[in-house]
């Protein structure tokens, strides 16, 4: 991780925050998770572990269904960054190293800007920094799970409601796509997750002996890469990048590809534009 790169980017970049109501003394901007501010937002079915006392009453004695009241809450200005800790982000060494200074650079960015970042790593063993700590256990991060990031999301501290969500990974497995990225915009009001992906992840190499491996498992997928087998690769590839990108979308998400190659200040003033807006810009 080049943590100078980092830090020379740093004062002249703010984080894309959503726009919100600026109101009581919370927080500045809004989220979508239910909470307990009088403004009401909506309704939806009740799910376990939802707290009762949003239980709309006179809903549950004309339907029979449980119903619950969704109340707009105001949350702390806080960014909450997720990092993919699978094999897979480790394909190459500028992967993991691009995939360590995009987390770092939101979350330094995040408190210059006077929010209070919070860093998740979703590996084999989950870790969870505040602040200054966030480079530290950028710095530890093996990326060393087995599983996929949905798996992983399960072994990580509950998600908690904040102003942005920064999910940093190469979101190249086999999941429910909407649901997953349901799952990562619940409780944020804004969400960007940041496609970090090596050359050979854009377009594998093939030659005699090569073959495609998946990174989790160790396991062979295909004998050969032979030119059947990369282009059948290529047209799933388009496809679960489209996929993906409606996923995100659909839940008022932001997809963002970064190819690791190019490095951290050709990707901040190009893919991850959306996210770094220049320091002062609204």
């Amino acid at each position: 991780m080049d943590a100078a790169a980092v830090a020379r980017l740093v004062p002249g970049l703010a984080l894309a925050l959503p726009r919100g109501p600026h109101r009581g003394l919370v927080g500045e901007v809004r989220a979508t998770s239910a909470g307990s501010a009088l403004e009401l937002h909506d309704f939806r079915a009740y799910q376990p572990g939802d707290d009762l006392r949003q239980v709309d009453w006179n809903a549950v004695a004309r339907t029979g269904e449980l119903v619950l009241r969704i109340r707009q809450d105001e949350v702390s200005p806080r960014v909450e960054v997720v990092l993919d800790g699978s094999r897979s982000m480790a394909l190459s060494p500028r992967k993991a190293a691009c995939a360590r200074e995009v987390a770092l650079l939101t979350a330094e960015v995040a408190a210059r800007q006077g929010l209070s970042p919070t860093l998740l790593v979703a590996g084999a063993r989950p870790e969870r920094a505040q602040g200054q700590a966030c480079r530290a256990a950028l710095d530890a991060a093996e990326f060393d799970a087995r599983d996929g990031l949905p798996e992983s999301l399960g072994r990580l501290p509950p998600l908690r409601p904040c102003g942005l969500r920064v999910v940093v990974s190469d979101f190249l497995f086999e999941a429910d796509l909407p649901a997953l990225c349901a799952r990562l915009a619940r409780g944020a009001s804004g969400l960007f997750l940041v496609q970090v992906l090596d050359a050979e992840d854009l377009d594998p190499a093939g030659g005699d002996g090569a073959r495609l491996v998946d990174s989790e498992s160790g396991a062979a997928l295909e004998e050969l890469l032979t030119d059947e087998v990369l282009a059948a690769y290529t047209r799933r590839f388009a496809e679960h990048q489209r996929a993906l990108r409606g996923a995100a979308l659909r839940a008022r998400g932001a997809l963002l590809t970064a190819r690791a190659q190019d490095g951290l200040g050709a990707l901040v003033a190009g893919p991850l534009r959306p996210l770094f807006l220049a320091a002062g810009a609204s």
